[in-house]
């Protein structure tokens, strides 16, 4: 196998959650709405919660859009808990482009794209997250999970 030494990463720089012996006993929707409370007390806030991302130095708000289309989206259980690693993704974040948005949204200048890596019950992730830009504001729109192992 075929290895790059750029890509290996240290585990210790990805970080990781599990499931609770509490939450396993819970179903896939009350697991859901302890993280909903969760992310709404922890995150959205009057002013919004800031997060920098490293690689960028930018400043990334992170509010109730984001966790509206985590809470309509989340599927699965590992899914459903990354919520608790929402700051910690965007800080080690990998920057991989900006394009324009291809929905022509109103107000919104352009489109951010980045990556992260993170184990949620034992399995790696890859998280795509999504930032959008209204003027000089960044906020996180939207991120996914896909299983890696």
């Amino acid at each position: 196998m075929l290895v790059f030494v750029e890509n290996i990463l240290n585990e210790a720089e990805i970080p990781e959650i599990s499931e609770t012996g509490e939450e396993k006993g819970l179903s896939d929707r009350d697991l859901q709405g302890k993280y909903i409370s969760l992310a709404y007390s922890r995150f959205v806030r009057n002013p919004p919660v800031l997060v920098v991302n490293h690689e960028t130095n930018w400043l990334i708000e992170l509010s109730s859009r984001v966790i509206k289309e985590w809470r309509a989206k989340s599927r699965t259980r590992e899914r459903i808990i990354s919520i608790q690693l929402l700051d910690t993704i965007i800080e080690k974040a990998k920057f991989l482009k900006t394009v324009k948005d291809a929905k022509n949204t109103p107000g919104i200048a352009d489109v951010s794209y980045f990556e992260s890596l993170c184990k949620i019950n034992g399995r790696l992730f890859r998280i795509n997250i999504t930032v959008k830009r209204i003027e000089n504001r960044r906020f996180a729109y939207y991120y996914s999970a896909l299983g890696l192992k």
